[in-house]
C-alpha cells in the first residue's frame, strides 16, 4: 500500500489522480489561512484586520515589500511580523505555482499572463547571463532585487524555465524572499526609529517611484514594439 506524502514537485502520493490534483490546489491555501488564525490568536482585532489589508494589498500592483514593510511599521506593527507574513505569502505562492503549473498554463486569463512573464524571462536570461552561471543563487539574487516583477512567482516561473529542479526553485525563492524581506524591515526600522523619518513619505516616494517606472516601461514598451513591427517585411 503507497503511504500518504507529498514532494515539492508537486508528487502527491494517492490513490485518485482527482484527490490528488484537488491536495495541489487547496493546500497552499490552507497554509494561508492557517496563518491568519495565527495572526487573529496573536494580535488584537484591529492589528489583525491591518494585517490582513496588507496581505490582501500586496497581491494588488504596484504594492510590494518595498512599500508595505514601510507601511506596516508606520502603522505600529512590528517589522519582524510583516516581514514574515509577506515572507510566507512568497513561499506559499511558489508552492502552489510548482504544484499547479501546468493547471494554470491553460486557464484563460492567467494563461497568457504566464507566457509573458515566460518571454519576460527569456528576455531576463538574453540580458543576465549570470542568473544560470549562479543558478540557484542566481535565481535566489532575482527574487532579492528590489525590482518590480522579481517576485516568487517570477522567480518560479524563471526556475522552471531554466528547468531548475523543483526543491532547488522553493529554496531559492524562500531565501530570497526572506531576505528581502529583511533588508527592507530592517532599513525602515533603522531609518524610523534612529533618525526619526515618517515612512509614510519613504511610501509615498516609493510608489511615485513605481508608478513612474511602470508607466515609462509600458510607454518603450509601446514604441519599441511598433517601431519592431513597422521594420520587419511583411509577408
Amino acid at each position: 500500500m503507497k503511504p500518504l506524502g507529498c514532494s515539492l514537485s508537486g508528487g502527491l502520493i494517492f490513490y485518485s489522480p482527482v484527490i490528488n490534483r484537488i491536495l495541489r490546489l487547496t493546500i497552499p491555501f490552507i497554509l494561508g489561512i492557517g496563518m491568519l488564525v495565527v495572526l487573529y490568536s496573536l494580535y488584537s482585532y484591529d492589528t489583525f484586520l491591518e494585517l490582513a489589508g496588507l496581505v490582501f494589498l500586496y497581491f494588488i500592483p504596484p504594492a510590494g515589500k518595498e512599500s508595505l514593510i514601510p507601511a506596516a511599521i508606520a502603522m505600529k506593527i512590528p517589522w519582524f511580523t510583516i516581514c514574515a507574513v509577506l515572507t510566507f505569502i512568497d513561499i506559499i505562492s511558489c508552492l502552489f505555482m510548482l504544484w499547479n503549473f501546468e493547471v494554470l498554463s491553460r486557464v484563460p486569463i492567467i494563461g497568457p499572463r504566464l507566457e509573458r512573464l515566460m518571454r519576460k524571462g527569456s528576455e531576463v536570461f538574453a540580458r543576465n547571463t549570470w542568473l544560470e552561471r549562479l543558478y540557484l543563487v542566481g535565481l535566489a539574487l532575482f527574487v532579492f532585487l528590489p525590482l518590480q516583477g522579481t517576485g516568487a512567482v517570477s522567480g518560479t516561473v524563471l526556475g522552471k524555465m531554466a528547468g531548475m529542479p523543483s526543491i532547488e526553485i522553493f529554496c531559492a525563492i524562500s531565501i530570497g524572499s526572506a531576505l528581502h524581506s529583511l533588508v527592507i524591515g530592517i532599513s525602515a526600522y533603522a531609518l524610523n526609529k534612529y533618525l526619526g523619518l515618517n515612512l509614510w513619505y519613504l511610501v509615498a516616494f516609493i510608489l511615485g517611484v513605481v508608478v513612474v517606472v511602470s508607466v515609462g516601461s509600458y510607454i518603450w514598451y509601446r514604441i519599441t514594439d511598433q517601431e519592431h513591427q513597422e521594420c520587419s517585411p511583411e509577408e
